[in-house]
């Protein structure tokens, strides 16, 4: 297994990025998991299946871990995220779900670091009435830059654009 290197200064950067906002305010697991949802169940998730449930009651952090099936002509591949009653934020949403979409060999990587700007791009966009443009992408890749992390071109379609759609008055 190789070190996960970039582990220490990604965490940096995500509070760089997110500290104070409410991308870090915890929701609970409903909003979490109904966060989750919209980002898979929508016309643009280029990833895996994924499986969202709660962690141990006494779990200090949340994990995503990958598992695959083999049938007669397919493999499927399927995510599981688990997440600790503390860490029931969207940034955590965000951050776990890019480990599904980066695939299990990313770590912290720049695979990983693409895929978490385009889940933030989509996570934070859901809703015409609480649309947030590139705002926290931007933020988000302007620590990533401060850091020193670089990030790896896009191995699947780009996210719906953070604009579109009709804007609620």
């Amino acid at each position: 297994m190789q070190p996960d290197r970039d582990r220490a200064e990604l965490y940096a950067a995500e509070l760089s990025a997110f500290d104070g906002t409410d991308l870090e305010s915890v929701v609970g697991f409903g909003a979490v998991s109904s966060a989750l949802r919209d980002v898979v169940d929508g016309s643009w998730w280029p990833g895996p299946a994924v499986v969202v449930r709660r962690a141990r009651s006494d779990a200090r952090t949340s994990t995503t871990r990958c598992s695959s099936s083999v049938g007669a002509t397919t493999r499927t591949m399927t995510t599981t995220i688990r997440f600790a009653p503390q860490q029931t934020t969207i940034a955590t949403a965000a951050h776990e779900l890019a480990h599904a979409l980066a695939g299990p060999a990313a770590g912290h990587d720049a695979s990983f670091r693409r895929a978490y700007l385009d889940i933030v791009a989509v996570i934070t966009n859901r809703s015409s009435l609480d649309r947030r443009g590139d705002l926290h992408v931007e933020q988000l890749h302007r620590a990533f830059e401060s850091a020193g992390l670089s990030i790896a071109p896009r191995r699947w379609p780009s996210p719906p654009s953070a604009v579109a759609g009709p804007i609620a008055l």
